[in-house]
């Protein structure tokens, strides 16, 4: 006893990370003889790829092998008196739990029962909602390989891209998407958290975008893949996605792989929309998209140390909607993904292993951002070299005892450089194009992390204990600088203003703290998980700086801020986790499941918000170019006429924080509920469906300081009628608002905004038949619908502004955010079906069709420009409601077929995949704004932007890619 207590406190001492999901799967059995009692000191060995692993069972009869790596194992259950039972295929899935009855009977001879089938499709102990990605499914079914392709078989889950072959494969930070109305999400690899909390937008509530990554993955390192989005499991803290990639590990035996994929335009579609042919533009396309890479694992001691190791290459080049003015041609985007890794796995003694993991992602991209307003002297270089390390150590202390520790280091650094070098001073012309350079930018996000947790196995009774601990620490630093390059003055002879900038320097932390426990109570057919989670966040500003403009440093001197006393502000959260599930019948074929949880939004940027130097910022003063030469002079500047317009920043202020926190500001919370029946028609066959219920509250807001709601006074009706250049027309009168305050507002305040909720109802149902019998079927569906309920006391600025999606409309649909300009990310439903069938010959077809409802397009008008009161605002109105109009559904069928030749123990392997193979051309982006109302004295006049419901984006026509693999 001394030494368990010993154990639990050495391993406390070591906590240091955020909360991790499982990388490894569960085995737990029950050995029971002719009378159903409980067989205790039964000896249990489970043998795979691995050394074996052996435990006994205790006094009720139960077993278990915890953190197993994911594959198939035999399991071998033995005791003198009675018969051994044999599992000859025992299936482990990634945070799965696999539950094996063992019934041993009475015997004098020595007897062997083996058991064929696989083991159940149905876990006893499921808490959770999402999809564990098999080995099958990665390699058989033909998707863009990326883990997002996969998030987009997951009911409740909407991603703002539609990625055809790979073609969106690069994004950064990841595409945006949406679950169950939440865009929280959080990216782990073998169980180790990689989020990168600088991503997301702060939008004032809706669906509360944050978590990217700077990780870009090579697909075929690529055990399975768990996608978890929501249920009662302890380790989630979010409402929304957490993604879990378990890579391979070397086994006994020597393995490896190499490939080559190729797509190319010569094998591509054209599925340009008539209505873009018609106004004289082409739309998305794919110039080529090229992979290749190798894998190899194996022994380099049998049984004790094991060796896996992969390095890869892709390079994504797209034609981009709209021309390029300089050459006439679509923009072209090439990125390029150059990830390697390597592990060490040993097993140090029979109850003690290891693990040691490095992966080095690299992604660079040239002339990145040319477009129809960025010409090619305006592009920027971009490099996002990434680093992470993880070491990890798990041990058994007694069959009822074990105990995980790992601590991991994230170094990821995102450089966005300007071709045109650091000295050019950047022009926006009377066309609205910028020439001669933009904006510079820099960042290095070091995060470091750790994560203990304990397990403890007892009986009290008839009822089987598995008591949970965990203690968790994480840290993240955004190291950021920003500017205009050469002098910091941008000439904007659109509107005949000097824009006269200062860049910056911001430094903040952000900590993460995770406590839990709970325990799952086992009795007959009955399960219960209940826990407790504790979050504790907090933020707070480092030391930063602003170099002064050169040209005016007595309006933009250099100034430090010397970061924040302490934190100035923290989240605190108790988050109680319930559910119950009940097996009915001997046979144990149909499952019953309920669930409560509480969540937490996870902190992200919002801390820099307070920063004494947050953002680049500057004044706007009329200028004229009287010598012609496109570049400010000090003398052609206009000192008494300027305005603050940067970002609601006023520079002046600096080093105080412009912007500020309102007393108790709190991190939304989440309540879920959710309700399941799971069914087990045969072996290898199980269908499944979900209803969830979640409650959002203390949602968060932005107003301008002083503001509130008697600060706003009616100003007109920006009134007009908008004719797009495919004929469809839109009338609009919307109601816009003005501030009445005496000065201008230094900056925003941070708020959570009174009584403002929202609701989710949600049903996911899937189908799923696992490989046996020469094929296997998922098919997956979901209905979702979430709302916003905003009282009178919610609204504090009257103006629906389309940027926050429209925050006033009571009982108005909830939309994700993303980091594309138009799109809202929200559908009512959603489907998705993979199969797979072997036929003879090693020929092999799968399929992967999708289908969800288009997302809404919304419009919106800009009103009081540059109004002659102290607001100069240009107020984005949305006329409407945010889902008053959709784009089209979109559906995509891809389809794959492989032919396979064995050479002794090499496999030569060819693959044909054909995506998009209706060659739909849907609509996924149009122009939102319609135009600009002027409504200074004398002036109620409306102008048209000529970009109103223009073709941004479209989905990419059919490609074809082709491939060649060795595997041996």
């Amino acid at each position: 006893m001394k030494t368990a207590v010993a154990a639990v406190v050495l391993l406390i001492g070591m906590a240091a990370g955020l909360m991790a999901q499982e990388n490894t799967g569960n085995v737990y059995g029950h050995a029971t003889d002719d009378q159903n009692n409980g067989v205790p000191g039964a000896t249990a060995t489970l043998t795979g790829a691995f050394a074996p692993r052996s435990t006994v069972s205790d006094e009720k009869g139960y077993f278990r092998f915890l953190r197993v790596a994911p594959g198939r194992y035999k399991l071998a259950v033995s005791i003198p008196g009675f018969n051994t039972v044999n599992f000859e295929n025992v299936v482990v899935t990634l945070g799965k739990d696999t539950n094996l009855d063992v019934p041993m009977a009475l015997s004098k001879i020595s007897e062997t029962v083996t058991v064929t089938s696989s083991t159940p499709l149905i876990d006893e102990r499921k808490v959770e909602t999402g999809i564990t990605f098999t080995q099958e499914e990665l390699t058989q079914i033909p998707t863009s390989r990326d883990i997002y392709s996969l998030m987009q078989q997951v009911p409740g889950i909407l991603l703002d891209t539609v990625n055809v072959g790979g073609a969106a494969s690069g994004s950064i930070g990841g595409p945006d998407f949406t679950t169950k109305g939440s865009g929280n999400v959080t990216y782990q690899v073998d169980g180790a958290t990689v989020t990168d909390n600088s991503y997301g937008a702060f939008q004032g509530g809706q669906a509360r975008q944050n978590g990217g990554t700077s990780m870009y993955f090579d697909f075929d390192t690529f055990d399975q893949v768990q996608v978890s989005t929501g249920g009662s499991l302890l380790e989630l803290q979010t409402p929304g996605t957490t993604i879990n990639v378990v890579t391979k590990r070397g086994t006994n035996d020597l393995k490896g792989s190499a490939r080559f994929l190729y797509a190319s335009d010569r094998w591509q579609a054209s599925n340009t929309p008539d209505e873009a042919v018609t106004q004289g533009f082409e739309t998305d396309s794919t110039r080529f998209i090229r992979e290749y890479g190798a894998e190899i694992g194996g022994p380099i001691l049998k049984d004790r140390l094991w060796f896996w190791g992969s390095v890869s290459r892709q390079d994504i080049s797209l034609n981009l909607t709209d021309l390029n003015p300089v050459t006439g041609r679509p923009a072209v985007s090439t990125a390029v993904l150059k990830p390697w890794t390597a592990k060490l796995n040993l097993n140090i003694t029979s109850s003690n292993s290891a693990s040691l993991y490095f992966q080095r992602s690299d992604r660079e991209e040239t002339n990145r951002g040319l477009s129809e307003s960025r010409p090619i002297d305006t592009t920027r270089n971009l490099s996002i070299p990434t680093n992470f390390y993880k070491l990890e150590d798990n041990h058994i202390f007694s069959p009822s005892l074990v105990g995980n520790v790992f601590i991991s280091y994230q170094d990821a650094h995102y450089d966005s450089i300007p071709v045109s070098g650091p000295n050019a001073q950047v022009v926006y012309d009377v066309d609205g194009v910028y020439h001669n350079g933009y904006l510079l930018y820099t960042t290095k996000n070091p995060q470091y992390q750790g994560n203990t947790n304990v397990s403890k196995f007892f009986n009290t009774g008839s009822v089987n204990h598995e008591l949970k601990f965990s203690f968790n620490y994480r840290r993240q630093v955004n190291d950021s600088s920003s500017a205009w390059p050469g002098d910091q003055i941008v000439a904007s002879e659109y509107s005949s203003l000097a824009q006269i900038t200062r860049g910056v320097r911001a430094i903040y932390k952000t900590e993460y703290y995770t406590a839990t426990l709970g325990d799952t109570l086992t009795t007959g057919n009955l399960t219960v998980n209940a826990g407790l989670r504790y979050d504790y966040q907090r933020g707070r500003n480092l030391p930063s700086s602003a170099a002064a403009n050169t040209v005016f440093p007595d309006l933009l001197p250099a100034v430090q801020f010397n970061g924040n006393d302490g934190y100035p502000f923290h989240f605190s959260n108790l988050e109680p986790r319930l559910s119950a599930t009940y097996a009915l019948g001997q046979n144990k074929k149909t499952l019953l499941r309920a669930s409560y949880a509480r969540y937490a939004d996870q902190l992200g940027f919002i801390t820099y918000q307070i920063n004494g130097l947050p953002i680049v910022s500057g004044f706007y003063y009329d200028w004229n170019d009287a010598n012609g030469d496109h570049r400010v002079q000090r003398d052609e500047v206009d000192l008494d006429n300027g305005f603050n317009s940067f970002y609601n920043v006023d520079p002046s202020v600096a080093p105080n924080p412009p912007n500020a926190l309102a007393s108790n500001f709190k991190t939304p919370t989440t309540d879920e509920l959710t309700f399941g029946l799971d069914h087990q028609l045969f072996t290898d066959f199980a269908v499944s469906g979900t209803y969830t219920y979640r409650h959002a509250k203390d949602l968060q807001a932005r107003l301008p300081l002083g503001a509130d709601a008697s600060t706003w006074d009616f100003r007109n009706n920006a009134t007009g009628t908008a004719v797009a250049a495919n004929g469809f027309t839109l009338p609009f009168s919307v109601p816009f608002y003005y501030l009445t305050l005496t000065d201008p507002p230094s900056g925003d305040l941070f708020l959570n905004r009174p009584a403002a909720t929202q609701n989710y109802h949600g049903v996911e149902v899937s189908l799923v038949k696992r490989l046996s019998n020469k094929w296997m079927l998922r098919a997956s569906g979901g209905w979702n619908d979430w709302t916003q309920n905003i009282p009178p006391e919610a609204v504090i600025n009257p103006n629906n502004d389309w940027g926050r999606a429209g925050p006033n409309t009571d009982g108005g649909p909830v939309v994700g955010f993303s980091s594309k300009s138009t799109i809202w990310v929200n559908a009512r439903w959603q489907f998705n079906v993979t199969g797979l069938y072997q036929f003879p010959l090693g020929i092999n077809f799968g399929a992967n069709f999708f289908g969800r409802e288009g997302y809404p397009q919304s419009y919106y008008v800009r009103a009081c420009s540059r109004c002659a009161d102290i607001d100069g605002t240009r107020y984005r109105n949305l006329i409407g409601n945010i889902d008053s109009f959709r784009l089209d559904n979109v559906y995509e069928l891809d389809v794959r077929l492989e032919k396979t030749f064995n050479i002794g123990p090499v496999a030569l392997s060819a693959t044909a995949e054909l995506f998009n193979v209706a060659n739909n051309n849907t609509v996924l982006q149009r122009g939102s704004r319609v135009g600009d109302f002027d409504n200074r004295p004398g002036r109620n006049t409306f102008t048209q932007t000529s970009s109103f419901n223009e073709i941004l984006e479209t989905q990419s026509p059919r490609i074809l890619r082709l491939g060649g693999r060795i595997t041996f």
